[in-house]
């Protein structure tokens, strides 16, 4: 669904309600009837939202009908009444959009305006690199930076480590970022910290990898529960139910979404599993038949490159499922 626009009467005033709110002293500002306000959404839980304003107001919000989906990370305009209840009249334009398969298939908004996508697994329980791959996808069509993080590290042995191993192995060997974390440590903590300056980053992962340890250990005054690992099945329990998004002490601003079991990145068409490859883009267009699949056509470039030791086979296979699943959705 198309975002709503501003129609010119509100551009109007806008303008003049900034103006007139020049002329207030700062204890009458607030007094002002429906006044308009730019604003960024810092937390979303249905259709209740916290919009943070530019004077680092906020404001509990309700969302007008009719605006599409919203998300942490948007930047919207607000109308504040005498009695500081709040409306998001319209969504700004977005620099970008993550999107998850929702109900029925169809798109659905997960966070806006993102510069980079921090993809956090760990030891326990072991990485799903196809998950990894998935959010790497997205990461390039945003387009943003990705950097992954492996949490929990101090659970690292000999019954782990070659997973582990070949998890750095692959993706440093295209270019990506890894950083090693561990809270009971404290290893690689600085080195997180410093990635997530200057930019809007949003942590991804299975639950139970520790994405709300290391967001309360980023902001420490900040009350997240810290969800417990299922000594059954080594799987975290869902205690997130909140996005949020927060300003980091140093700059820059960390969005921590729900996290889900089958929280799976949406892929629109062909080419974005194709652009999400990036180590893939050089030999694309190289195949003998111009509607290859990739997968069993004689003259494959990506096949050939393949059998050469030129390309990881865990990457290819990822590659290959994505395809198929993509043709699957579309069936």
């Amino acid at each position: 669904m198309a975002k709503r626009r501003l129609t010119d009467q509100q551009k109007r005033r806008i303008a003049s309600n900034k103006n007139d709110l020049s002329k207030l002293p700062d204890s009458e500002k607030n007094t002002s009837d429906n006044q308009i306000f730019n604003g960024l959404v810092v937390s979303h839980h249905g259709r209740k939202l916290v919009i943070e304003t530019d004077d680092n107001q906020q404001y509990d919000c309700k969302l007008r009908q009719n605006l599409g989906d919203i998300a942490c990370g948007d930047s919207v305009v607000i109308q504040i009444d005498q009695h500081h209840h709040g409306v998001v009249v319209a969504i700004n334009e977005r620099k970008n959009v993550l999107e998850k398969t929702g109900f029925a298939g169809q798109a659905k908004t997960v966070a806006a305006n993102i510069g980079q996508v921090v993809i956090v697994c760990s030891v326990e329980p072991e990485p799903n690199d196809y998950l990894i791959d998935r959010y790497l996808t997205a990461a390039e069509n945003l387009p943003a930076e990705a950097l992954i993080v492996i949490n929990k590290i101090d659970l690292l042995n000999d019954d782990n480590r070659s997973v582990i191993n070949n998890i750095k192995e692959t993706y440093k060997h295209i270019g990506y970022r890894i950083i090693e974390t561990s809270i009971n440590k404290d290893t690689g903590l600085n080195e997180l910290k410093e990635a997530l300056q200057g930019t809007v980053s949003i942590l991804v992962g299975l639950s139970g990898v520790g994405k709300s340890s290391l967001v309360k250990m980023l902001l420490p005054d900040i009350d997240i529960r810290i969800g417990e690992i299922s000594t059954a099945s080594k799987e975290g329990k869902h205690t997130t139910t909140v996005s949020s998004l927060y300003h980091l002490p140093d700059g820059g601003a960390l969005i921590d979404s729900p996290g889900v079991r089958d929280f799976t990145p949406w892929n629109r068409d062909k080419e974005d599993i194709v652009n999400g490859f990036i180590e893939l883009k050089p030999y694309q267009g190289y195949c003998k038949f111009s509607n290859c699949t990739h997968t069993t056509e004689p003259g494959c470039a990506i096949n050939e490159a393949l059998n050469k030791g030129e390309l990881s086979q865990q990457r290819v296979n990822s590659f290959k499922k994505m395809l198929e699943d993509l043709e699957e959705q579309s069936r």
